[in-house]
């Protein structure tokens, strides 16, 4: 009976935990379960099969790095644990204590009969060296708990640092319970081209924190420019994706001229009177120009600039719809408008307004979205709009445009390549200089434009203490979603782009002129000679 029940034991240790969640198949849980208990999560003996210890290690692990754990682990997922684990590792981070790892050895050899062994490791945590700047063996400098380089630093990251942090954006792009693709049209628009060459280019792109440079000129390409090869960890090339960041923004109010011209809205002075859920919140019954022109006073739900709701914490991306927060009395249930009605940035509005687009037009969504993409600006390459996930719904798998519109997923934000973006600032170009209906809905919202109520910087950049200016400092007034009123270019027609880590775009209408800049930082790169300079004299002087 003893040898009986110890027989019974060993086949017990042998079989496969019960599963608690929807494990991809090509999942190395093993690798997994070594790298959690390397950084003390605790996920049991490390034998390749999931459990409830495993279970529990991911999703502590999940928890503090700002990760949703939807209960269906896939290799994405399991190579954001190895790729994180590593950089954490790297840093010492989680190495405060010794950690130990148990290992059995099923693993690569589950046919042996002996009895199970198990073999202890303990993980040291003096081997990896630092430097003062937290940079790791391989120089990646990491920013706990951001998934983008902060805005703030007194110097420029360097290009190991830049380039872990354009993969993790550009992995971002497989999640399609976060994304929505609009595919490229049959007949993309072309570029004549006249390249010219110029030592600052060269300059900026070899040193400076930038990824693409393009500038059109009256209906051609002048100025054309990627890093050279080898300056970063991945390829930068024309089917490269870059995210806008709040260049979205603008986007979104070129996107609701649109709807606007074809019926789905009223005017920019409509009210928001028929948006169900809203009815509640601070947004009900304001006219569009408001949020349009920040000035919807919402600043004592979300300061200025900032994605997290004052009394909750949370990023109003990334984790749920925004009728999780009209439906929060801590967020936005039952609030009304800031009596200061003065211009006030605020992402939260950006993407009220996304979602009111997608609410008016309705069924028609996806229709409207390809045509203006696929038709009107005629990309080359997938256009990837930003969506907040639908609960219970897997990352891997896309929710119906209905449930995103019903519940308010979308987002401001879009990814696309360097060429598709200047397609979009031409198609800007060409509708006002057209005067179509779109063309008219810009210069009302032009004609409406307000002060940012900022002092405007040195275009030297004497002024800062650290990094260079941008067209962000030199914006005088602020045109529904796009900046204006550039300094040094007074009585020219100009609207101006711009998203975080320095994505700048600039569309002079008098002058026909384009610059289109994807950055990896912003403040690091010479906006006054890359952008200022060819808006005002034709070229780099």
């Amino acid at each position: 009976m003893k040898k009986l029940l110890s027989i019974i034991t060993i086949l017990t240790l042998l079989m496969p935990h019960a599963s608690y969640a929807k494990v991809d198949k090509d999942v190395n849980v093993a690798k997994v379960q070594a790298m959690l208990a390397e950084l003390c999560y605790e996920p049991g003996i490390v034998d390749g099969a999931w459990g409830k210890k495993t279970e529990t290690a991911v999703k502590a692990f999940f928890a503090k790095h700002y990760r949703k754990y939807d209960g269906n682990f896939d290799v994405s997922d399991a190579n954001f644990i190895l790729s994180a684990g590593a950089s954490a590792k790297a840093f010492g981070s989680a190495s405060v204590k010794k950690c130990l790892v148990v290992y059995s050895d099923r693993i690569g050899n589950s046919s042996n009969n002996e009895k199970i062994k198990q073999i202890t490791q303990k993980v040291a945590n003096n081997k990896i060296k630092q430097n003062k700047n937290n940079l790791s063996v391989s120089g990646i400098q990491i920013f706990k708990g951001r998934t983008q380089i902060p805005s703030d630093l007194p110097q420029q990251a360097n290009d190991a640092t830049i380039s872990h942090y354009y993969k993790i954006g550009d992995n971002f792009l497989s999640y399609k319970n976060e994304t929505y693709t609009i595919h490229p049209s049959l007949s993309p628009i072309e570029f004549s081209k006249s390249i010219e060459q110029h030592k600052i280019i060269d300059r900026e792109l070899s040193k400076s924190a930038i990824f693409s440079y393009l500038y059109f000129d009256d209906g051609e390409v002048i100025y054309d420019a990627l890093p050279p090869k080898g300056r970063y960890s991945m390829e930068l090339n024309n089917s490269s994706y870059f995210q806008s960041h709040s260049m979205g923004k603008s986007i979104t109010s070129y996107l609701i001229g649109h709807a606007i011209c074809q019926g789905y809205i009223q005017g920019v002075n409509a009210k928001i009177l028929d948006w169900p859920y809203m009815e509640s919140t601070l947004y009900y019954g304001q006219p569009l120009i408001n949020l349009l022109n920040m000035t919807a006073g919402d600043t004592h739900i979300i300061k200025s600039g900032e994605a997290n709701f004052i009394k909750t914490g949370r990023n109003i991306h990334g984790n749920a719809p925004l009728i999780k927060a009209a439906q929060n009395p801590k967020e936005l249930q039952n609030t009304s408008r800031n009596p200061d009605t003065k211009f006030k940035y605020s992402n939260l509005t950006a993407d009220v307004l996304f979602n009111y687009l997608m609410f008016r037009v309705g069924e028609d969504f996806e229709k409207f979205i390809k045509e203006i993409y696929q038709e009107k600006i005629r990309i080359e390459y997938p256009v990837i709009l930003a969506m907040n996930p639908i609960e219970g719904v897997s990352r891997h798998s896309s929710p119906s445009m209905k449930t995103r519109i019903k519940q308010g997923a979308g987002v401001y934000g879009i990814s696309a390549t360097r060429y598709d973006y200047l397609r979009i600032a031409k198609a800007i170009l060409d509708d006002w200089n057209n005067d179509t209906c779109v063309g008219k809905y810009l210069k009302k919202i032009y004609d409406k434009r307000i002060s940012t109520n900022e002092r405007l910087g040195k275009w030297d950049s004497s002024d800062r203490r650290y990094g260079k200016t941008d067209f962000f400092f030199q914006s005088r007034n602020y045109a529904g979603q796009f900046y204006t009123d550039v300094k040094g270019l007074k009585d020219r027609f100009i609207l101006v782009m711009i998203g975080a880590n320095g994505q700048q775009i600039v569309i002079d209408m008098d002058g026909k002129k384009i610059i289109v800049i994807n950055g990896a930082i912003e403040k690091y790169y010479d906006t006054y000679k890359l952008g200022y300079e060819p808006i005002k004299y034709g070229r780099i002087r």
